[in-house]
Formats: structure tokens, C-alpha cells, sequence
């Protein structure tokens, strides 16, 4: 980093949360536009995202020793349900970009309209801290910083790996069932959001029922999706359960 490169505390706080996507939409295009007119501000940014990926490898390592006195199903669970701060922007790019052509009109406008709502709503869970914290399992948490610079294939393996002897982690099920589903591959996501579901204390509950909603929006098993949204309390839910009545 360079020292004669001043980096207020102000700035700090807003690029960490412009690396984590959990600024606002209006704030974040303000931002970009000053990104691409200001080097400096670029090299600022860039210097802040080594410092903030120094700390959360320097975390963990710290912990690695620890770790290995610890058995795996000390992963932690989430106390309170977080907002979903992620841009909603990320996916519209390349909403319905592949459909395969099934030779059928009707057929070929329903799995469009499908993909489009699926990538309209879908937004990644922000994932757990990382950069804080009494992190136990190192894995999980070096799962952690690969899910969110979505590494999706580095974040299953790791974690895959620690579901052979945690099967029913919830903590686990759903992070691997969402990073499936980020990865347009939602058979495999509604494996392990459906054991999430099962688990009725869990504090992912709502959540799941969200992800499994949106993985039978893009299967296209609507039906499915209605009831799995009624039973969700994400925000989204309900815009998206009247956006499937009106099909």
C-alpha cells in the first residue's frame, strides 16, 4: 500500500462496503462514476480491497491452530435473519441470455418468462463475517471469503468437504444450496435448501423457503414456488408470489 496514499477512516467504511455489495443502489452508481473518473480514488480502492483481503486470510490463519483442536460442527449459526443488501442489478445482465429453443412458441415464452423473473429477484445472500469474530472452522470461513468474491467452485469444495461429516448443518446445507443456485444450477441447490427446510428452528428457515421458491421459478415448477414463498418472510416474497398469480 502506499504509505503517502491517504486513506481516510470515511473512505474505509465505504469501500468495504462497496467490496461486500452492501451499499445502496444510489450510492454505488455515485461511487462507480467517481471510480472511473478519479485515479486516485481508483488506487485508493485498490489499496483497501489487498488491506481488507490481508485481514480476513490473517483472521483465519490466526484461528488455524485452534481450529485444529475443534471438531467441524462448531461452525456457528446466525443469530437474526440479515437484510439482503445485494445489488439486485448483479444478475439482469444476462437474464434469460441461454434458452434452449424447444420448437414450441407457448413452450419457449414460458421458460423465458420463467428465467427472466428468477434473475429479477435472485439476489446472493451477503454471506456470514468474516473479518470478525471467534472464527473455530477455519474451512467454513475460508469457504466464507471464496462465496463472497464468488469463487462459487473453491466455496462448494471446501465446504462439501465439511457437509460429509455435518450433514445436517443447516449453516452449511444453506450456503452450498445458495452458492448452487448462483451458479444456475438449481437442482442441486433444492438438495440441500430442502434439508434447511426440514429444520424448523433453524434461523435460515425463512430464507430457504425464499431459494427454494426462486430454484422451482427457474425449473419451472410455479406451483412448487408459490407454496415455499408463502411460507418465506424475505421481503421479496410476496412481489414475486403476485407475480406468479398473474402468469
Amino acid at each position: 500500500m502506499n504509505k503517502e496514499n491517504h486513506i481516510s477512516q470515511e473512505l474505509l467504511e465505504t469501500v468495504e462496503r462497496y467490496v461486500n455489495n452492501t451499499m445502496e443502489t444510489g450510492e454505488r452508481i455515485v461511487f462507480e462514476k467517481s471510480l472511473q473518473e478519479n485515479n486516485d480514488l481508483q488506487q485508493q480502492v485498490n489499496d483497501i480491497k489487498l488491506l481488507l483481503s490481508g485481514i480476513e486470510r490473517a483472521t483465519l490463519k490466526d484461528k488455524l491452530e485452534e481450529f485444529h483442536k475443534e471438531i467441524e460442527e462448531n461452525i456457528p449459526k446466525r443469530s437474526i435473519l440479515h437484510p439482503k443488501t445485494e445489488n439486485k442489478n448483479v444478475f439482469y445482465a444476462i437474464a434469460a441470455s441461454i434458452v434452449l429453443f424447444l420448437g414450441v412458441f407457448g413452450v419457449f415464452n414460458l421458460q423465458s418468462s420463467n428465467e427472466k423473473l428468477f434473475y429479477k429477484y435472485f439476489t446472493l445472500d451477503p454471506g456470514l463475517p468474516t473479518t470478525m469474530g471467534n472464527n473455530r472452522a477455519y474451512n467454513f470461513y475460508d469457504g466464507m471469503v471464496n462465496y463472497k468474491r464468488k469463487e462459487y467452485n473453491l466455496a462448494l469444495e471446501k465446504w462439501e468437504k465439511l457437509s460429509i461429516d455435518n450433514k445436517d448443518n443447516d449453516t452449511l446445507n444453506y450456503f452450498i444450496g445458495v452458492t448452487y443456485l448462483a451458479k444456475g444450477n438449481s437442482e442441486e441447490a433444492i438438495t440441500f435448501l430442502e434439508k434447511v427446510a426440514q429444520e424448523k428452528e433453524s434461523v435460515f428457515l425463512g430464507d430457504s423457503y425464499f431459494y427454494l421458491a426462486l430454484s422451482q421459478v427457474k425449473k419451472g415448477n410455479l406451483d412448487l414456488a408459490k407454496e415455499n414463498l408463502k411460507k418465506s418472510n424475505h421481503p421479496e416474497a410476496t412481489k414475486i408470489l403476485k407475480a406468479l398469480e398473474r402468469k
